[in-house]
């Protein structure tokens, strides 16, 4: 069913059967910039490496199978852009020369606590960096694939810090940048004091942030009136549970499938972790969108009902889908292993009990790269089932890079706003409505 737009309803589509990640441009140029640029001011020794450095280098060589894997992963060629171009006349080479430069290179990194605007801008608005672009090459071959996703290698690394300083996360273009992405209406127009809570009279260096997590997380200044809550009165309305770019719609799902192959398919009980609920979503729809790095990091409730369960569960940070072998294809840069992350990495879980045709809806936050974390609201961790209203803060998401899916339950059917739909290169607000949910 596809409703006309009106006045008072948005205008809806029906969930497309397939709808996969798009492809993002070609960032080799700024990887190996970057890490020319880190590698002229390394100096490792003994005496100058980070302990989290000299503790991954204690364990890759003290276990055969790590070392193994952390040597061949430089020295395989990943399936993915831009290493495996056909049209290159020589064989690509990893800027990084192997797992002892990879550990200077972290050395180097680790204190400096959170990347840069400037790299963030190149590098497409993907959190997780810079690590994330140390380990761009490792992460696409498959001895990278077997040692991100040792249980003895993942750890959550992250530093924190925000500065006015040129290039940094309070410079003129990266507020530019936040105002664009957070003044989603063209008829309004307000500045970054204006959309957030912040002093930058009180505090010029910091602007009130005391930490780089602290600016991650910020609050709008004015909730109600910047992110008002779509049809609050409509149970059948489901809103955006995150301001986020949608980017899959997919229906009939399956309880089981290959995740990890190019059709990038959702494998319903692994993504819940094979909770007694999941089966009720199979054949169901899933909602999948990213989060832009300057975007608002909040989540809030899609629909007003009770909280019934809301756990963590823990995943890899470092991981990309494997590529490589039968069944495989090319593949891009990481927003194309969002599904496949969707999986695999840390994610939160909600599940909400909503009202009339919506019933059970299953939220789930994905952290994604290094150093990202979810955080469930306390009170919807305990003493449950717990009343939450449509739009209500449920949770956020912390440090690094996030993505959001909504489960739907078989047999609900949903119209999703135009906004909703994959292929839009806007973020859709936190609050505004989503999709019409109807049997």
């Amino acid at each position: 069913m596809t409703l006309e737009a009106t006045s008072t309803c948005p205008q809806l589509n029906p969930p497309p059967d397939c709808q996969c990640v798009e492809a993002i441009s070609d960032r080799g140029g700024w990887l190996q910039s970057f890490i020319r640029n880190v590698d002229a001011r390394t100096c490792f020794s003994p005496t100058n490496t980070h302990p989290s450095v000299t503790r991954l280098r204690t364990l890759i060589e003290s276990t055969p199978r790590l070392r193994m894997w952390a040597s061949a992963m430089f020295q395989e060629i990943p399936n993915k852009v831009p290493y495996n171009r056909i049209d290159q006349a020589q064989p690509p080479q990893s800027p990084v020369r192997g797992y002892e430069h990879m550990l200077e290179l972290l050395s180097a990194v680790i204190p400096e606590v959170a990347p840069t605007w400037s790299l963030s801008a190149a590098g497409l608005g993907l959190m997780g960096l810079p690590f994330q672009a140390i380990l761009d090459w490792p992460m696409g071959t498959p001895s990278g694939h077997a040692f991100f996703l040792d249980a003895d290698v993942n750890t959550n690394a992250s530093r924190s810090v925000i500065t006015t300083a040129p290039g940094h996360w309070l410079c003129p273009e990266a507020v530019a940048a936040v105002e664009r992405d957070g003044n989603l209406d063209s008829s309004q127009r307000y500045t970054f004091e204006q959309l957030f809570e912040c002093d930058p009279h009180g505090d010029p260096m910091h602007w009130g942030f005391c930490s780089w997590d602290d600016y991650f997380t910020r609050k709008f200044r004015d909730m109600d009136r910047l992110r008002p809550v779509g049809y609050p009165d409509r149970p059948d309305w489901v809103v955006n549970s995150c301001e986020s770019k949608p980017i899959v719609v997919r229906s009939d799902v399956k309880a089981v499938d290959q995740f990890w192959l190019k059709e990038a398919n959702y494998s319903i009980f692994e993504m819940l972790n094979h909770h007694e609920w999941a089966e009720q979503f199979v054949g169901g729809t899933i909602h999948q969108s990213v989060l832009r790095t300057t975007a608002y990091h909040r989540w809030c409730a899609p629909v007003s009902g009770q909280v019934v369960y809301a756990a963590m569960m823990d995943g890899a940070y470092f991981s990309e889908r494997s590529t490589n072998g039968i069944g495989s294809a090319p593949v891009g840069p990481p927003l194309h292993n969002l599904v496949y992350l969707s999986h695999v990495a840390t994610r939160a879980v909600v599940f909400i009990q909503a009202d009339d045709a919506v019933g059970l809806v299953c939220f789930l936050a994905i952290g994604i790269a290094d150093v990202s974390s979810c955080e469930i609201l306390p009170r919807f961790t305990q003493a449950l089932p717990q009343r939450i209203e449509k739009g209500e803060e449920l949770g956020m998401f912390h440090y690094g890079g996030s993505s959001q899916c909504l489960l739907f339950r078989r047999g609900v059917k949903l119209a999703f706003t135009e906004g909703a739909l994959p292929g839009n290169q806007k973020s859709l607000a936190i609050r505004s409505p989503l999709a019409l949910a109807y049997v």
